[in-house]
């Protein structure tokens, strides 16, 4: 085993954020959506969590969740070569398209581009989404789990995207 516990995989999945965000690329991002999909059930057997954690990993992972659909479908489906579903929620994701230079987004007021590199689609339910914007929204799951919910909330600080990626 190469992370031991849920924080070490969170250490990983911000490792990877920052990758990405420097150079979005397939690779990375491929890692990334592993990492994530992973982290429910390593949260579910850490008992070193807090309830709250606990409770913000139940709330990203509800059957409505499009990022938690998301990334669970294009996981199962790299990790395996024909889905296998026994029922339950119809697949969501339908294609994930890819092609070189994309632009990525400018942060003010640093003036900074984030996430350029390769342009990542994912196709779902007749909706084209941005795996850029999939990977930003999800890991600010994350962090909120990991960096903020273990803090009091009087005492939290609420990141901005730049916070985040560490412009």
């Amino acid at each position: 085993m190469l992370h031991k516990t849920s924080r070490e995989r969170y250490d990983k999945l911000k490792k990877l954020f920052h990758r990405l965000m420097n150079r979005f690329n397939v690779d990375d991002l491929d890692d990334f959506i592993a990492t994530a999909n992973s982290m429910p059930e390593w949260m579910e057997h850490d008992p070193s969590l807090i309830q709250e954690q606990r409770d913000a990993i139940a709330r990203f992972t509800v059957e409505g969740s499009l990022d938690w659909q998301i990334c669970n479908q294009i996981a199962n489906r790299q990790k395996h070569v024909k889905p296998r579903r026994q029922g339950g929620t119809p697949l969501l994701v339908n294609s994930v398209q890819r092609k070189s230079g994309g632009p990525g987004i400018l942060l003010p007021p640093s003036m900074r581009v984030i996430g350029a590199g390769e342009e990542i689609f994912v196709d779902y339910g007749g909706s084209r989404e941005s795996a850029l914007a999939f990977v930003i929204r999800t890991f600010k799951h994350f962090h909120y789990m990991f960096e903020m919910a273990p803090v009091p909330p009087a005492q939290r600080h609420i990141p901005t995207l730049s916070d985040l990626v560490g412009v």
